[in-house]
Formats: C-alpha cells, structure tokens, sequence
C-alpha cells in the first residue's frame, strides 16, 4: 500500500482544490452539525444534490436541529419526505432519531461504531459524519469517491473493497479533513465524470495514471430491465377534503398514506366519476401503470372499512407522505 501511497499529498492538493473550486454554496455545509451532515448525507443516498436540496432546505425549516425532530411522528417524517422517494431512508430517520432520544438522551453520538450501528447508515455515511462533523480521520466511499480512486490508480472496475477502503484511508488529508472529505466528493462529482471526465480541472492530474485518456476501466452501466406494476386508486374527494388510506399491503411506499385501491360499499352510488386515467412513474427498478379514477362526491363519508384512513383538507395534503403521482395528482384538483 505504502507503494501506492507514501504520503498525504495527494489529499493535500484535495483540499487546496476545495478551497478554491468546492460547491461551498451547497446549504448542508453550512452551519455544520452531526445533524445537518447526517440528514444531508441520507438524502443524498441515491439521490442526486440538484434533487436533494429543496427537499433539505425545506426539512431544515420543519426540524432546524436534532431537538427539534426528537418530537415527530414517523408520518410527520415521510410527510416531509414526500417526493424525493426512496421512503426507507425518511423511516430510518424516524427510527434513529428515536434511538437517539431514548439510548443517547437526544445527543447524537460521536464514537464512530456507535454513529455506524444506527439505522440507514453504512460506513461510508458513518464516514462522512465523523469527518465532517467531529473533525476524525474517517474515510467515505462513495460511488464518486470510488471512481476518483480507481482512475487514480488505473484499477478494473471488479477490485475488491477491502483494497479500496485502504486507498480511501490513505489518501486522507488528516491536517484539514473538512475540506478534504467535502473536496474528494465534489471532484467526483462535478470534474472526474463518468463520461468525458474534465481532467484538465483535475488537481490530480500529474499524478493520475488514467488522465487524458479515454475511461477504458469504468464498464458501462447494465441496462435493468424494470417489471411492471399495475395499480389502481381511487380518489374520493368534495369541495373540502379528500379519503387518504394507510398502506400496510404494498410492498412499495411501505407506511405511506394512498388512496383507497377499491370503492368502500357504503360509497356505492353515491358518487360521480369526473376522471379516469392512467400515468407511468418510474421507480429505481420497477415501473408502475397507475390508474387514477376520481370521485366527486357532495359530501365525503366515513368508508366502511378495517383500514386505517383518514379525512384530508385538500389544501393540506403535504401535511401527509405521500408518493409523488398521488400529491401531483391532488394538487391538480
């Protein structure tokens, strides 16, 4: 390993690289907390910043600091969760958040094994925390992170992660970690692209055995055959309020409020129907056929069911989580 690296000098020019061409405008790095990092760090699972960011500026406005959140209801969560997708991650905050509150009297923990136990955090997010957050020499390995890596080094895509987690760990900048561990993201993500990566920007380009040539190492990506899903919902709704139903079924949207998937019998007859149609959402590896029917009803009943549901305000249904295609749907009523 000492072959590959014999100093920090590497992360140095990282940093320095930072320091002049980071995205330092980006909101979670600003008022750094383990709190903002954690929530930034779980959107950004999965999910690209330019997505990211209003969904994180908006949660901060709800819950500014981790006191602040130690209060909200799993459903509160997801409501603010609504849109960006992948819901698993707004449910491991709730369940972390709760750990936090009753085995770390609402202080979010330091020690790195302890940050790495919580839910929805892996060691590359763990990583990021303690960095960032607590100033430790943690490395992260992310998918940009690893490109920068395997360019640097000119290493096949298959390399095992054993060998990439030391070249993580040994390229750290240990004397400035802030700027480091934000600086080595940032270079994946905006210079050491997939595609046409920008070497000429690149603060490692003397020392990378991959610049200026084409990205011969990196295979292309596998193209998923997505399954389809057929759904179908109904949306009841009057002048005011609308019928949303808990969904404890679905293996998608798992604890999200939809809307019912067939007509309760006491809503037979009683009401009109004003639209019927379907739309495609795509999800990470499944596509959904959606059949929207809407229900104009003059006044909204209570169904006759064992499901939980409840009455929504039509103006307030952000107050709920919900996926996209049905928010976009009520918004439009």
């Amino acid at each position: 390993m000492q072959k590959l690296f014999p100093n920090e000098r590497l992360g140095r020019k990282i940093s320095k690289w930072y320091l002049l061409h980071g995205r330092h405008d980006l909101p979670w790095r600003k008022s750094i907390s383990p709190y903002r990092v954690w929530i930034s760090e779980i959107m950004l699972q999965q999910t690209q910043v330019v997505t990211a960011i209003p969904f994180f500026k908006r949660f901060m406005r709800q819950y500014p600091t981790l006191k602040s959140i130690l209060g909200a209801s799993e459903d509160e969560v997801l409501a603010l969760w609504s849109g960006l997708g992948y819901y698993r991650r707004a449910r491991y905050i709730f369940q972390t958040k709760e750990i936090i509150k009753n085995l770390y009297k609402g202080k979010f923990p330091k020690d790195f094994d302890s940050i790495l136990s919580l839910p929805g955090i892996g060691r590359s997010t763990a990583g990021a925390i303690a960095s960032i957050a607590h100033n430790q020499p943690f490395p992260i390995l992310d998918t940009n992170v690893k490109r920068v890596l395997q360019r640097l080094h000119a290493l096949p895509d298959n390399i095992n992660d054993k060998l990439m987690w030391e070249l993580a760990t040994h390229i750290q900048d240990r004397k400035d970690l802030f700027p480091y561990t934000q600086g080595i993201m940032d270079l994946g993500a905006t210079v050491c692209l997939t595609k046409e990566p920008l070497c000429k920007r690149c603060p490692l380009k003397k020392d990378c055995k991959s610049a200026f040539q084409l990205n011969t190492q990196i295979s292309p990506r596998k193209i998923i055959q997505k399954k389809k899903m057929a759904l179908k919902f109904y949306l009841f709704f009057d002048n005011e309020q609308f019928l949303a139903q808990k969904n404890n079924e679905l293996s998608i949207w798992s604890g999200l409020w939809l809307l019912p998937p067939e007509i309760p019998i006491n809503f037979v007859n009683k009401y009109t129907v004003s639209k019927d149609f379907t739309v495609t959402h795509q999800l990470s590896h499944r596509t959904l056929e959606i059949t929207f029917v809407v229900c104009k009803m003059k006044r909204l009943l209570r169904p006759k069911t064992n499901h939980e549901y409840k009455t929504v305000k039509i103006n307030s249904y952000f107050d709920l989580g919900m996926p996209k295609p049905i928010t976009q749907l009520i918004k439009n009523l």
